[in-house]
């Protein structure tokens, strides 16, 4: 079977050629373009490179890959829209925006058998900077950059995850607890 990897940057590369399934797949890098700006000082312009065409190029993906009949769909993004971003407020609005469109596909299409989920990583994998947007947890900081997501996402683009949809898994190492 097949898996698509669709997104840009070094963990769509990394997943690329590295995960593999027994059914039709499409795994989505969310292709935001964080930069750390004030909450005060955010522009339209800020909010529509950052928000907006990310948010609608997720939305065209998603409705590609059902339309080219993917079983599994797993959408990848920073866990700044769990726990929020200093100075990243466009990006944690679009990786928590990313989940509840994921829940949405999940609700709208698990009648016919497709699974829509959700793989949230470290967030420096996005280009977002930990010293203004660093982890809140205790776990220990050698693990920032080091914790590598493909075995999580191959298992959810598996048979084996048919009965998982609509969920987050957190695939940090415990750094954003």
């Amino acid at each position: 079977m097949t898996v698509e990897v669709v997104g840009r940057g070094e963990l769509a590369e990394s997943l690329r050629g590295r995960v593999s399934s027994d059914v039709d797949a499409t795994v989505i890098v969310v292709a935001g373009r964080a930069r750390a700006v004030r909450v005060n000082e955010i522009t339209d312009d800020e909010i529509d490179e950052q928000w907006e065409r990310p948010m609608q190029d997720l939305i065209g993906c998603l409705q590609g890959a059902h339309a080219r009949g993917a079983r599994r769909i797993v959408v990848v993004v920073p866990t700044t829209g769990m726990s929020g971003g200093a100075e990243y407020s466009a990006a944690a609005a679009l990786a928590e925006a990313a989940r509840v469109l994921v829940k949405s596909a999940a609700r709208q299409w698990g009648a016919t058998g497709v699974t829509v989920n959700a793989v949230a990583v470290d967030p420096q994998a996005f280009g977002i900077d930990p010293t203004r947007s660093g982890p809140v947890s205790i776990a220990p900081r050698a693990l920032e950059g080091a914790v590598d997501p493909t075995a999580t996402v191959q298992w959810l683009c598996s048979a084996a995850a048919e009965h998982v949809t609509g969920q987050t898994v957190v695939c940090d190492g415990g750094l954003w607890m």
